[in-house]
């Protein structure tokens, strides 16, 4: 893990279809862009704060593998993921994974 200056907050878990109707709509299609990803309305994301930013990070949520990508890519990025945050991300993905 790198020197992290900034730490990254859980804004929200909520579908695609949600997430477009609101000013996240943006992030979540820059992100889906990024991944070369088709926008599917049953898609889960998260949304993150980076604390003492302006910055919000969408991340799609697939299976447990996903929290690990998320710290991955806060890490490139100068950013940890608050303690609270990964605990909800990781409880949320279990149960996602039990759910099939």
């Amino acid at each position: 893990m790198g020197n992290h200056e900034h730490v990254a907050r859980l804004i929200t878990i909520l579908s695609v279809e949600e997430g477009l109707k609101t000013e996240l709509a943006y992030p979540i299609r820059i992100r889906a862009m990024i991944e070369g990803r088709p926008l599917k309305k049953e898609d889960t994301v998260a949304i993150l704060h980076i604390l003492g930013t302006t910055s919000y990070q969408v991340f799609f949520l697939e299976d447990k593998r996903s929290l690990e990508v998320i710290k991955s890519e806060l890490d490139k990025m100068g950013v940890s993921l608050n303690y609270d945050s990964e605990r909800i991300l990781e409880r949320y993905l279990e149960r996602k994974d039990r759910q099939g």
